[in-house]
């Protein structure tokens, strides 16, 4: 299956993103922001934000898309951090059960001093350049849970690499496996207090963690024939900051995200219709055990799905006919 078919008969398809891209025109509202009404599940919607075990989800990959099955999901993009790992198992999984599957991750970036959160979609995931930029990535996150252990043992906390690793498989390394071997060693009571007392920023043991550039980013989505969008724009960026990060250049923004105030949500859809750019949206489940953020309960219109995978079609036409 190439990268973002449409998975399915039945459906016709995460430690923890020009400038107006006018020929998107028809972006529209993203549709279904609350999973539920009058208490029961909406049926259908993508969730287009999610993580899994391979950054810092409690989920395996296949997991999800079984529960996104069972929740009547129509279509979901696994989104972990600074990672691919999981978007094969994702896309066979989403081919077997009829749930599409759009390809997805989130990376971490900056923009004028800020740190910003960048979603990818709908990219080829054996892209070499998008490969070889996500491997040193891996590596600086290696080198970066290599300094906080360092520092976690200079105040006096006995804690190696070897015990970070233990749970962590292919997972893109983060400071949750830090609090976690924390927790399973003692050295604090709960997952929050890891964070609280070591590794959250202006903590003893914290570490910045490394980020694209802007332009770097773009350069690596887009030559593996993907989207850019920026995650939760209202948490990282002030409403001046966002409409020069669309200048700046990318493809849409996520308009749909349970920590987005309803005010908020129409700014930036109305923004995006306005700019006519891509909207996105979802729920940023990590899993049960990370929050009590569900996945689904943030729902967008499959629609929004259709125009992402248009968009990157159109790019991937594009870069084949300067090729030819």
């Amino acid at each position: 299956m190439s990268p973002g078919q449409r998975s399915g008969a039945a459906h016709p398809e995460g430690d923890g993103v020009s400038g107006a891209h006018q020929g998107h025109g028809d972006s529209g509202d993203a549709g279904d922001r609350g999973g539920t009404v009058g208490g029961g599940v909406i049926s259908g919607g993508a969730d287009l934000h999610l993580h899994s075990r391979r950054s810092d989800g409690t989920d395996e990959p296949g997991r999800l898309v079984e529960r996104a099955a069972s929740l009547g999901l129509e279509a979901i993009s696994l989104t972990d951090h600074d990672t691919v790992a999981g978007v094969e198992e994702t896309l066979e999984a989403g081919w077997r059960l009829g749930v599409r599957v759009l390809p997805g991750a989130e990376f971490s970036a900056e923009f004028k001093g800020h740190e910003i959160h960048l979603l990818a979609y709908a990219f080829d995931p054996r892209s070499s350049e998008l490969r070889k930029a996500l491997e040193e990535f891996r590596r600086e996150r290696e080198r970066r849970a290599e300094r906080i252990v360092e520092r976690l043992n200079e105040l006096g906390i006995r804690l190696s690499m070897e015990q970070v690793r233990e749970n962590v498989g292919e997972a893109s390394l983060g400071r949750p496996h830090l609090a976690d071997a924390l927790l399973r060693t003692r050295a604090v009571s709960t997952f929050q207090e890891a964070f609280n007392r070591f590794l959250n920023p202006g903590r003893p043991a914290f570490i910045p963690r490394a980020r694209f550039s802007l332009e770097a980013a773009r350069r690596v989505t887009w030559a593996a024939k993907g989207v850019l969008i920026l995650a939760h724009p209202h948490l990282n960026l002030s409403s001046g900051n966002i409409q020069a990060l669309l200048e700046e250049g990318i493809d849409g923004l996520e308009t749909a995200h349970p920590k987005l105030k309803p005010s908020q949500c129409r700014e930036l859809s109305s923004l995006a219709a306005k700019r006519g750019v891509l909207q996105t949206g979802g729920s940023d489940c990590h899993g049960e055990r990370r929050g009590p953020i569900r996945l689904g309960t943030i729902r967008v219109s499959v629609e929004n799905v259709d125009r992402i995978e248009r968009v990157a079609a159109e790019r991937g036409a594009s870069a084949a006919g300067k090729q030819g």
